[in-house]
């Protein structure tokens, strides 16, 4: 019995083209398809020779389609995902390689793309096109800069703005910090909104988790 492959879209012309390119590729040889333009009817199709599973998730929400492909782990653990979509948001491509996905495709992807994605799939690996790399790249980068920004203003923090932090993330209130202090809750308070306004964070609890993830208080 041949592996299958499923292929969801919207469109039925759509599917019938890829059935034809996969052909065209070698992959009829080896493998069936089953297609599909109803997201409903994908748990019906899920089953142990089901090996790979090619999603376009055009029209979806990002929560739709990450719940869709929750059910369908949950159905075949072993499924390989391969993601075809427009939204190449960062975070959300994350959540979608959380969920158990192989490849991410975006809209830049061509034939030549496509087949070789599905053949790294096929053989076990993730695969990633070039703008999903460099988007991936340029988001771990930015993440980098922006924490060493923060930590390099941590430095700027006054012996007075380091004290008061110690005690933010002790959780310790304004008029406790002030009494320990011997200054006034206003004094703490602009002390408060100083650190937040250098480590660049928007409230207390953002600055107690960004202290205790850095290190920064004992």
């Amino acid at each position: 019995m041949k592996t299958e492959i499923i292929l969801f879209d919207n469109h039925c012309l759509y599917l019938e083209a890829m059935g034809c390119l996969l052909d065209k590729n070698g992959f009829g040889e080896k493998y069936s398809y089953t297609i599909t333009t109803e997201a409903d009817e994908l748990e019906n199709l899920i089953k142990e020779e089901s090996q790979i599973a090619v999603l376009n998730i055009l029209g979806f929400s990002t929560n739709d389609a990450l719940a869709m492909i929750e059910k369908l782990m949950g159905l075949n653990a072993q499924l390989k995902i391969i993601i075809l979509s427009a939204n190449i948001d960062v975070k959300n491509i994350k959540k979608f390689f959380d969920r158990g996905i192989k490849s991410f495709l975006s809209k830049s992807t061509d034939t030549a793309e496509f087949v070789l994605a599905l053949n790294e799939v096929i053989a076990g690996r993730i695969f990633l096109n070039e703008e999903i790399k460099n988007i991936l790249y340029n988001f771990i980068c930015n993440l980098e800069n922006s924490n060493e920004k923060k930590i390099g203003s941590f430095e700027e923090l006054t012996v007075r703005e380091r004290e008061v932090l110690d005690l933010i993330c002790e959780g310790f209130r304004t008029k406790e910090i002030a009494d320990k202090l011997f200054i006034s809750t206003h004094t703490v308070e602009t002390h408060r909104r100083k650190i937040m306004f250098k480590l660049d964070v928007r409230n207390s609890s953002m600055l107690v988790k960004f202290a205790v993830d850095n290190h920064l208080v004992n």
